[in-house]
């Protein structure tokens, strides 16, 4: 074994097996849906919110006394 082969052999232990990839693509796609899941959620139930909180502010707001 010359050289070149040495080294191809000696990088080709650092490869990622083929098999592997399957489960970490399913599982790295998991991780992405969630988040992509939780985002939407919270901002659809963050724009709800912050109404309900500018409807409170409104309310409070008119109901306290005002100084002179």
């Amino acid at each position: 074994m010359n050289g070149i082969e040495k080294q191809a052999a000696f990088y080709r232990g650092y490869l990622i097996a083929d098999s592997s990839l399957a489960p970490l693509t399913t599982a790295l796609a998991t991780i992405v849906g969630l988040w992509l899941l939780v985002y939407v959620v919270s901002a659809i139930g963050g724009a709800e919110a912050n109404q309900q909180m500018v409807r409170v502010a409104t309310h409070a707001s008119s109901l306290a006394p005002r100084s002179p």
